[in-house]
């Protein structure tokens, strides 16, 4: 269950306009690694020694592979890939690469992955 707050938003554009509402979502426990690694643990015939080793060669690979401009598809979980930001140039002889501001990794959730977060439950708390 995912547990938000109504905040009250003005409008920039339209300091007049009526205020509006939206919901915000609260911070939750943090789960880590080794959290993961415990659950497939009880979950599977996996130690959880094995599920964090696994686990720990995702954290090496996945990286690794994203610096080498590749797609990262993980069957049922999803799709990693990586984005560049850069400031704009006015035309191809005026870019330069100091433009380039960094890498973004995205994550594009698998159609199962997003089956199973579409039944979440929202509750506003106070």
């Amino acid at each position: 269950m995912i547990h938000y707050k109504l905040k009250e938003q003005v409008d920039p554009r339209d300091v007049t306009a009526p205020k509006t509402f939206l919901p915000v979502k609260q911070k939750q426990e943090t789960l880590t690694l080794r959290d993961f690694a415990r659950r497939i643990s009880r979950e599977s015939t996996v130690s959880s020694m094995d599920a964090m080793a696994v686990l720990e060669g995702l954290l090496q690979i996945i990286p690794d592979e994203i610096s080498n401009g590749k797609i990262i598809k993980l069957g049922d979980f999803g799709t990693f890939r990586s984005t560049i930001s850069s400031e704009p140039a006015v035309s191809k002889e005026a870019f330069h690469v100091s433009k380039i501001k960094g890498l973004n990794v995205r994550f594009r959730p698998a159609k199962e992955f997003s089956k199973q977060i579409s039944t979440i439950d929202f509750q506003m708390v106070s």
